[in-house]
């Protein structure tokens, strides 16, 4: 796993280092005292899996830059970003960014723990289907997902990466299997609730893409977004 640590605080940017690796056991751990430095890096070509922020930089602010970091992976392969801060104030920002965590300093090693467990869980929830085009299963990892459509007789499982895969099935059946991260908005639109970046009153966004709430129900979906926002976000305090 690639990590990244941005904190103009040397001296906690070094300890989180040291704690990951102690607790992670991870060694690819890259160190920025400043945001530029950080999308410099990025803009370059390197992949990151998890990317810790801390939320007041000299230069910027960690949401802010956080902002930048998905504008560039935009294309797919966000990495899941950690904010880290002296005050919860930026929590709600946070969680509209998707924001796998969000701690407060000073934190205890049991933090680290919960956040890899988190990472964890995420990375093995998945959907098995039968790929159309290949012609053999595939298992997809639902942090992976943007959105699924129905087209015709078939559904466009839409990626991070920016690939579709194609299957045949009904959008009902295949809801089935999916957790309570997704959302029916429409007869033919399923979005995963992580990948919205802006709920609007008759409709949600997505990578730039905008799709309409189901004209009877739109605030039922609303609730049903603005309670899965509350509850992913509670249980990160």
């Amino acid at each position: 796993m690639k990590i990244a640590i941005c904190d103009d605080n040397k001296e906690d940017c070094k300890k989180l280092k040291e704690d990951l690796i102690t607790v992670w056991n991870e060694k690819e751990i890259d160190e920025y005292y400043n945001g530029q430095s950080l999308i410099y890096r990025i803009e370059d070509g390197e992949n990151y899996d998890v990317i810790f922020l801390d939320i007041f930089l000299e230069e910027t602010d960690g949401i802010k830059l956080g902002r930048r970091i998905q504008q560039i992976y935009r294309g797919g392969g966000k990495p899941e970003l950690v904010f880290v801060s002296n005050s919860r104030e930026f929590g709600p920002e946070a969680f509209e960014l998707n924001a796998l965590y969000y701690f407060v300093k000073p934190y205890e090693k049991e933090m680290l723990r919960e956040i890899k467990k988190r990472l964890q869980n995420k990375q093995v929830s998945k959907v098995e289907i039968y790929d159309s085009k290949s012609r053999q299963k595939q298992e997809i990892p639902y942090q992976k997902i943007t959105y699924i459509e129905s087209v015709h007789n078939y559904l466009h499982i839409h990626l991070t990466t920016g690939m579709t895969v194609k299957v045949r099935g009904s959008l009902q059946t295949f809801a089935e299997n999916l957790d309570e991260r997704f959302l029916r908005i429409n007869r033919g639109i399923i979005v995963n609730m992580e990948a919205v970046e802006k709920m609007n009153l008759d409709s949600c966004e997505i990578e730039g893409l905008v799709f309409m709430l189901s004209r009877r129900q739109r605030a039922e979906k609303r609730r049903k977004y603005n309670d899965y926002i509350f509850k992913y976000y509670m249980d990160k305090r």
